[in-house]
């Protein structure tokens, strides 16, 4: 499977979309009311919903050509910028040691409310938009060789969630040519898979 490291979704495309991280939970609900809750996933997954309608064939050319010959459908994984969350800032970013391979840490962004905290693995720090005291940072995983801290943006690394586009014409009378839209286009985070 390829990875491309250094691909974007379009991000004027990613500024619309609606979503975040996601968890899974089996609720059993019993005859008295009473419930069992389990978290199956420890870890969140994001997922996100993007439309994009272009105003022009040469506005829709990018996206058809990014479909094609980055994502293929579901095969490929490509950077997402959620704008919703984005940035580390000081005091938040960690690293943190990886099972199975002590010899290197991983980047993770820390959430506290109250005195509760959760690590998110930041797999796709941005160069050039990171200040970190870290040693050998590959910014296609978030893995270093060492370090303690780290701020600054990332993105996500995620597949689409279909392998048809399912793209039409919605508007044939513009003076500037017609207006192409593609709804629902769903955005899944890859979690636990390494470039």
């Amino acid at each position: 499977m390829s990875d491309f490291d250094t691909v974007r979704f379009p991000v004027r495309v990613s500024m619309d979309a609606r979503g975040g991280p996601r968890f899974k939970t089996s609720v059993v609900t019993m005859a008295s009311g009473a419930e069992s809750r389990i978290r199956e996933w420890e870890l969140e997954r994001g997922e996100w919903n993007v439309s994009f309608h272009a105003k022009t064939p040469r506005e829709w050319t990018p996206m058809l050509s990014f479909f094609r010959a980055i994502a293929a459908g579901q095969s490929n994984t490509f950077r997402f910028k959620d704008w919703l969350d984005y940035t580390c800032e000081p005091g938040e970013g960690f690293f943190v040691s990886v099972p199975g391979s002590p010899a290197q840490v991983q980047m993770v962004k820390r959430y506290t409310y109250g005195g509760q905290t959760y690590d998110r693995f930041i797999t796709k720090p941005i160069s050039g938009k990171v200040i970190t005291d870290a040693s050998g940072l590959d910014y296609s995983t978030g893995l270093a060789d060492s370090g303690s801290t780290w701020y600054g943006e990332f993105d996500c690394h995620c597949r689409l969630n279909t392998d048809v586009m399912q793209a039409q014409i919605i508007d044939k009378s513009q003076a500037r040519g017609f207006i192409v839209g593609w709804d629902d286009i769903e955005i899944v985070e890859v979690i636990h898979e390494r470039s």
